[in-house]
């Protein structure tokens, strides 16, 4: 088999690299320092050491370490801006990206440059923030903006996980206000990209109606504001959606469209102009990884034909991930970053062997069909875990839309001379109007038909990396030119390589590693507790389907039975979810004190009916469960009061290992302490249901090196605590804890 180039070898190294110290954490100066130290000795012994790519692929894989360490913190930015939800804060920033207009107002994603409480504390670094306001918008990109007002998960969107969105823009927190000072003024190359853009907006909101225009703006800029709901789900659903992202395809397209024209009117200079006009147009469509990409691509095969030389899409291809990853190292792990770049090489290496084989296709439609079924079979897994949908009937719609697409790209860029004419322009794009009008019907008819998507609530790691490695033992075999023993090791290792992934996944499941799993089930609290003598299911959320989903990743197929169903409350967001709860349990743990409401007594009574023990327990009992020491903790025998949440279950399970979870569901303040006063010792874990108010008092007595919020509900943190880890499962899906 051909070997890897040098440059192509090299460069992924170095991404490498990067992308395995963003995941052990950045930040760390003596490891940047040994990894940069390494990275230039092995890079300046390749006069002596053989093969010399192999040299260089080692030293640019420490120096993408050091790179990556030099950046330093996202994941602790992450955990300081978690703990400041609730906060109320004044912050002062730069206006990071295009502003986007909203039915009451308009939001700006702001870099602070300066933040500080109510009382004056000065706070450190915690990400970008979404600062939504009201009124008519004034600030622009590159502004100098003040705000100030109370700090917020961001709110979700239905269809479209928002704040893993924004979580990839380096925005955690979200800031409501009232309005937004302007302090300052913009400038450079990116006010005149958000100004270019602005000024195409307003021409097309002159000429086309809604949602047509919306619709065009995401098609040639990649501006995804004021699309309807219904039309975004349809487009979800069909596999459209990535219609309004500026892609390699919509890239070429202008690169064609520019450099036909220049070239008729400056000739050959025309090439440079239209290498300009192209990171312009990226510029323009807000410098996502993906424009980035397309149009750095796209501007060295224009600079290579104006050169005379040739072009290797490959070494574009690595040359480009390695360039962008070495400005920015934590687009290493930026969903667009990798959709991007695998859908690309996926494109690149499936297309022809697909097109060959739908030679009964008519051509209109059988390249954009290929292309499609490329670009899924790529970024399947990815596209599932991140966006939890798979569309089935994205490449007949595609190979429907696609052939039209330069058409309209063509169309709309001429809609802004156009409306300097509005009476003809009116006129003249009802072609354009016609063509978004198809682009939406069959989005629309398309989404209809049963089973168009497919629902993945979950996609573990290890799935992704078996179905790439079969995938890429497959590719391999497929090209391996006749050469029998590398295709037959390509086959091998497409095989073998899932079937042993898929071995110790269930090697782990059999083996009785005690741990917690607090489950992102919505709005309540599920865990899930894993002892040497089985599982333990504490309450079960809102959902019926969410916990049968979530239960389903962390409990082998073949077990069915639990240990013991703990019920610690009477709320929908604990027993909502046991519903119709199809597993046995050994036993059934209620609070002894009673609880009001029915939902709680018809899960206990179909536990019981299936065989389970009834165990009604006070503060105080200890019991072991599934081997887990069970220290319960609430409710009082005596009730203190007759507040709302004085009868609720709190417990204290130690493992094997003597770590220490602590749940609290969601009990008052004054609950809290009072259950805290039953605890013999420490608390590794705190998991508290974030729907209520914690408790910072407890939480620095405890001192845990975890604290879990388990819900949905932004609930202010307390702020200064010496936490190791703080997580959030509305941010980050299930948290696991051993015990």
């Amino acid at each position: 088999m051909t070997r890897l180039p040098p440059a192509i070898l090299v460069c992924g190294a170095w991404v490498l690299g990067v992308a395995v110290a963003i995941v052990l954490a950045p930040g760390r100066p003596l490891v940047g320092a040994i990894a940069l130290c390494l990275g230039v000795t092995t890079a300046a012994a390749a006069v002596v050491v053989r093969p010399l790519r192999i040299a260089f692929a080692v030293g640019a894989l420490f120096l993408g370490v050091a790179r990556a360490e030099a950046a330093g913190g996202g994941p602790d930015q992450q955990a300081v801006a978690y703990r400041l939800v609730g906060a109320t804060v004044q912050v002062a920033g730069t206006v990071a990206d295009d502003p986007k207009d909203l039915a009451s107002g308009y939001e700006l994603l702001v870099a602070p440059t300066a933040a500080a409480l109510a009382d004056g504390t000065r706070l450190g670094a915690f990400g970008d923030v979404l600062v939504i306001a009201k009124g008519v918008r004034r600030a622009e990109a590159g502004d100098t903006v003040q705000a100030g007002g109370k700090l917020t998960l961001p709110a979700d969107a239905p269809g479209f996980d928002r704040r893993a969105y924004l979580a990839a823009k380096g925005a955690w927190l979200e800031l409501r206000v009232t309005s937004v000072n302007v302090i300052g003024g913009g400038r450079g190359f990116g006010r005149i990209a958000a100004r270019t853009r602005d000024l195409y907006r307003l021409a097309v909101d002159q000429l086309l109606p809604p949602p047509h225009a919306a619709v065009l703006e995401g098609i040639v800029l990649g501006v995804r504001t004021g699309i309807p709901p219904p039309l975004n789900q349809a487009l979800i659903a069909t596999g459209l959606i990535h219609l309004l992202v500026l892609s390699g395809l919509k890239v070429a397209v202008f690169a064609r469209l520019v450099t036909a024209a220049l070239r008729g009117l400056v000739g050959r200079v025309g090439t440079w102009a239209a290498v300009g006009l192209v990171a312009m147009y990226a510029a323009v469509g807000g410098a996502t990884p993906a424009a980035v990409r397309a149009a750095a691509m796209g501007a060295l095969v224009l600079a290579a034909g104006r050169l005379g030389r040739p072009t290797h899409v490959w070494t574009s291809l690595a040359v480009t991930a390695a360039v962008m990853v070495g400005w920015q190292p934590e687009l290493a792990w930026d969903v667009g970053y990798q959709l991007s770049f695998l859908g690309t090489a996926a494109i690149i290496l499936l297309t022809p062997p697909i097109t060959a084989r739908l030679a009964w296709m008519p051509a209109v439609l059988r390249e954009p069909f290929a292309v499609t079924c490329a670009a899924q079979i790529g970024t399947a897994p990815l596209v599932a875990a991140d966006f939890h949908v798979l569309a089935l009937v994205g490449p007949l719609a595609n190979a429907l839309v696609l052939p039209l697409l330069p058409a309209v790209i063509a169309l709309g860029l001429l809609v802004p001379p156009l409306a300097l004419l509005p009476a003809l322009g009116h006129a003249l794009v009802l072609p354009l109007a016609g063509l978004l009008a198809y682009l939406e019907q069959i989005a629309a008819v398309l989404s209809r038909v049963p089973g168009a998507a497919l629902t993945v609530p979950t996609l573990p790691a290890t799935a992704g990396l078996a179905y790439y490695f079969g995938l890429g033992g497959l590719v391999a075999a497929w090209g391996g030119r006749g050469e029998s023993r590398p295709r037959r090791a390509a086959v091998a290792t497409g095989l073998i390589a899932p079937l042993l992934i898929a071995g110790g996944e269930l090697v782990s499941w059999s083996l009785p590693h005690p741990q917690a799993a607090v489950l992102a089930i919505g709005d309540g609290q599920a865990l899930l507790l894993r002892g040497p003598g089985g599982y333990v299911l504490v309450d079960g959320g809102p959902s019926p389907a969410r916990l049968r989903d979530a239960l389903g990743v962390h409990i082998p197929p073949w077990q069915r039975d639990l240990a013991a169903l703990v019920i610690t409350s009477d709320g929908i967001g604990e027993v909502g979810g046991l519903a119709a709860f199809d597993r046995r349990a050994a036993a059934v743990l209620v609070p002894a004190a009673g609880l009001p409401g029915t939902a709680w007594r018809r899960a206990a009574l179909a536990a019981v009916t299936g065989g389970a023990r009834y165990l009604p327990v006070w503060a105080g009992e200890r019991l072991m469960v599934a081997g887990l020491r069970f220290d319960v903790l609430s409710p009082e025998r005596t009730e203190p009061g007759d507040e709302v949440g004085w009868g609720d279950l709190a417990f204290r399970a130690t493992g094997p290992s003597s770590r220490a979870l602590c749940a609290f569901g969601d009990l008052s303040t004054d609950a809290q302490r009072v259950a805290a006063s039953h605890l013999t010792g420490r608390c590794d874990y705190v998991v508290f249901d974030g729907r209520g108010a914690l408790d910072p008092d407890l939480v620095r007595l405890l001192d845990p090196t975890a604290l879990v919020l388990s819900s949905s509900v932004g609930t202010r943190t307390p702020t200064g605590l010496a936490l190791a880890s703080l997580h959030r499962t509305d941010q980050e899906g299930d948290v696991t804890l051993g015990l």
